[in-house]
């Protein structure tokens, strides 16, 4: 099993640099997290222990900030001629390498999707028998985002026969992620010695000739670099969209419908460098205090459904910020969950349709005790209740105890059904759908 990674990140960014981004490039969040930490935490949930950091151009700042996230098994090694050629990075990384073993390569300026990583390796690794180097490559040529940047490459058989990105004639395109074992140093250092400058492709040429240069084809899997801001936006527009396709649950009508608002809403958020989502929320939770307030203070139900739109958009947000991180987590303050958006919007039904306020009193706080279960830690007895009761089955529950579907299923209630039954349908709804016994993200 491959146990240990190397990434390249010293490189000036010149392209972001040229547009105005000040701060370096590895640091800018792409879907919410920055480049360099997300290509570590790939690495890490693929198995690799030892990752090899290489900085350069603006290093400190990459240290300082892997650092500052407590990020564990990384090794940081300087490469001074970062204005040269990539190469001389992976050149650098040797000396904090075992080249008895073989390692993972991966630039730093691209995304990969959660099970790019892992599947590579899978098909990489038994190949290593008959290579000293594997790409992975991509032959969906018209879906590669900027294929005059892309570096091309032409296979025959098992082998990679010719890369380079001024290939006129190509079958596929490089991915940026390679496993190799240590005879690519050397190559890289002969050529070095001669020239004083060489890139990983020069290596890999030389790797080529010999006959030692293989492939795995990973067609299908997301992958994308990121050269410009507007590559940066694409690549999170493909982040969604490859969630979203993956994902059953958002076949349905109603999940549709809020997931195309949700990702229109998500990208252009994402698109406000270093966007600071407690805002969001704080804004949220104002706005829907003061209108379950006018809705309770006039005794009028019907205000309070803006906030449970609201809420359920905002579900489905966190649904996607979270499914488009590389560690698949976020924690999420109980008051700024949907399911206390959820309780406070509802309130004013509760309230406001039994005639004895004990009933609906006694209702609204089976709801909230539901609600803040984790926040005053009886949750595990909760969720031993909620065992007992019928389980649907995980198909059922996605579809049709969705958020979306509820919303609009609440909507129709409080224009058709009896002032009674609307009370209790928040909390049959609570006590049947998992989300609410689920602990809160973010």
């Amino acid at each position: 099993m491959i146990k240990q990674g190397v990434i390249l990140a010293s490189g000036l960014g010149s392209r972001f640099n040229s547009e105005g981004v000040k701060e370096p490039k590895l640091l800018l969040p792409v879907g919410g997290v920055p480049l360099i930490e997300r290509i570590i935490t790939l690495m890490q949930l693929a198995g690799i222990e030892k990752i090899v950091v290489v900085v350069g151009y603006r290093g400190s700042q990459i240290i300082d900030y892997v650092n500052r996230r407590e990020l564990q098994g990384i090794v940081f090694v300087e490469n001074k001629e970062f204005d040269k050629k990539n190469g001389i990075s992976l050149l650098r990384s040797k000396e904090a390498l075992d080249l008895d073993s073989p390692f993972l390569l991966s630039m730093s300026d691209h995304i990969f999707s959660n099970d790019f990583l892992p599947d590579f390796l899978a098909k990489a690794e038994p190949l290593l028998a008959d290579f000293d180097a594997i790409l992975s490559v991509d032959r969906n040529i018209d879906g590669v985002f900027d294929i005059d940047d892309a570096t091309k490459v032409v296979t025959e058989e098992r082998k990679i026969v010719k890369i380079a990105k001024a290939l006129k004639q190509y079958d596929a395109v490089d991915t940026g992620l390679f496993l190799c074992t240590g005879r690519i140093f050397d190559e890289l250092q002969e050529r070095y010695d001669k020239t004083g400058d060489v890139s990983v492709s020069n290596g890999m040429e030389a790797l080529s000739k010999a006959g030692r240069f293989g492939f795995a084809e990973m067609t299908g899997h997301l992958w994308q670099d990121v050269d410009t801001p507007r590559m940066k936006g694409e690549a999170e527009q493909r982040l969604i969209d490859n969630y979203l396709s993956k994902t059953p649950k958002y076949k349905f009508f109603s999940n549709t419908l809020l997931a195309k608002l949700a990702k229109e809403t998500a990208l252009r958020v994402l698109a406000i460098e270093h966007f600071d989502w407690w805002k969001f929320d704080t804004v949220f939770l104002v706005l829907t205090l003061l209108v379950v307030a006018v809705s309770l203070g006039l005794d009028i139900v019907f205000p309070a459904i803006l906030p449970l739109i609201g809420a359920t958009l905002i579900y489905y947000i966190d649904d996607i910020r979270c499914h488009i991180r590389p560690d698949q987590q976020l924690k999420i303050p109980i008051f700024f969950s949907y399911k206390f958006f959820f309780a406070l919007a509802v309130t004013p039904a509760v309230l406001n349709f039994f005639a004895c306020f004990i009933i609906d009193f006694a209702l609204l706080l089976a709801i909230y005790a539901v609600v803040l279960s984790d926040l005053f830690g009886y949750a595990a007895l909760l969720s031993d209740f909620r065992d007992k009761l019928p389980a649907p089955e995980p198909e059922f529950a996605e579809r049709y105890l969705s958020p979306s579907l509820f919303c609009l299923l609440f909507t129709l209630a409080l224009i058709f059904l009896p002032k009674s039954l609307v009370a209790i349908f928040p909390l049959a709804y609570i006590l049947v759908d998992p989300i609410f016994f689920e602990k809160a993200r973010r």
